[in-house]
């Protein structure tokens, strides 16, 4: 067994043991627990020991203790060191200068023990009803679920943190869900996906086209949209490396700007959050040679913001902001529409549009807009009006 084998193994034992709703609820519980204690350099180890013991998910309590991360780390000493004063001695410590010079550090040592019980039995109560509920929620659609650990898994290879961004992003993001539900893709030929990052919609159709393979797709439930083949397009070097370890043989990865590669012939092409980092008229131009590219009968889906939306699209411009932050490109631009703009420059393109709201569960103004070649131009206006 090579060695990226056993780290996809090693990251699968981890991520599968001590799985049941009570079971994850009290690692979390536990993991924000420790988490809490003012024993710092031992969190790794105290983790690793309760849940080994009692038999749960060790790799959720490590991550739940981290909320004794450098930016609350601060705030929580803090918290903990009032509450300790104030359960000892009925008083919280002064804030001044002069009452740091005449507070011994052994008593704010035992200050700061003292009250880490109770804000980590506070926030530990918190963290295992905030995990019961999602847990329960999540296992009303447990195949979904399912098929997302599956496609999941497949990042382990690359690194943790590929893995836990793209379980938590094909969890949390309704955008993925939506695309496999019955009706809003069409089987057969391409599926090309613009922008496609690590390639988490590729890899969710790849799990569901094997589950479908070999018969393990739930009985009764509506079939997957299956492909010929998949294909992917994305600008950032690496991001398209692990896209390409993650699907193998089962998807072509290009690494290009679709600004500029020709968009090869296809049944389907996604754009998630692509065409708001392209100026306005690049967004008309990548649409109109879709159009061309588009097999009869074809479908394009697209995911973007309302510029319109108010707060909710703030929310949106501010995510945008830390992601380019994080990702260094600071300076990236930004060019979103309202709904009403996004149908008008669908309609130019020669595309009849239907939407559906893409926010739930989230802070964000996003709207799934599904486009189909309209008959002719004034059609393709007319239907494409927004709704009041």
């Amino acid at each position: 067994m090579g060695v990226s084998a056993r780290v996809r193994r090693a990251f699968h034992d981890l991520r599968t043991e001590g799985t049941g709703t009570c079971r994850e609820t009290s690692a979390v519980a536990l993991g924000v627990f420790i988490g809490c204690l003012p024993v710092y350099g031992f969190h790794l180890l105290m983790c690793w020991s309760v849940g080994f013991v009692l038999g749960l998910n060790r790799l959720k309590m490590y991550l739940a203790a981290n909320i004794s991360n450098p930016l609350v780390a601060p705030w929580l000493l803090f918290a903990e060191m009032q509450t300790g004063a104030w359960l000892r001695r009925g008083s919280f410590h002064p804030v001044t200068l002069q009452g740091m010079r005449t507070t011994s550090t052994g008593q704010v040592g035992i200050d700061v023990l003292v009250g880490s019980l109770l804000v980590g039995s506070t926030l530990a109560s918190l963290a295992a009803i905030a995990t019961y509920a999602a847990v329960r929620r999540s296992g009303v659609d447990r195949d979904f679920a399912e098929l997302v650990s599956r496609a999941a898994d497949r990042y382990t290879g690359a690194s943790m943190t590929a893995w836990a961004f793209a379980r938590g992003k094909l969890r949390g993001d309704p955008i993925y869900r939506a695309a496999l539900s019955e009706g809003v893709l069409t089987s057969g030929g391409t599926l090309l996906d613009v922008g496609c990052g690590q390639g988490l919609t590729l890899a969710l159709l790849a799990e569901a086209r094997r589950a479908v393979d070999g018969g393990a797709w739930p009985a009764g439930s509506p079939s997957p949209p299956q492909f010929e083949r998949l294909a992917g397009i994305e600008t950032r070097g690496r991001i398209a490396a692990i896209a390409r370890a993650a699907l193998e043989d089962e998807a072509e990865i290009i690494e290009g700007d679709a600004r500029t590669v020709s968009i090869e012939r296809a049944r389907a092409v996604l754009m998630f959050d692509v065409l708001q980092l392209m100026r306005p008229e690049e967004q008309d131009a990548l649409l109109a040679e879709t159009a061309t590219r588009l097999e009869p009968g074809g479908v394009v889906l697209i995911r973007e913001a309302d510029a319109s939306a108010g707060w909710a699209f703030a929310a949106v411009r501010l995510g945008n902001r830390l992601k380019a932050l994080a990702c260094g490109t600071r300076h990236q631009a930004f060019h979103a529409r309202t709904r009403a703009e996004w149908h008008e420059c669908f309609a130019r393109c020669g595309f009849r549009t239907e939407e559906t709201p893409m926010g739930r569960g989230t802070p964000f103004a996003n709207v799934l807009f599904r486009l189909t070649a309209a008959p002719d131009a004034s059609a393709g206006a007319s239907r494409s009006a927004p709704p009041a």
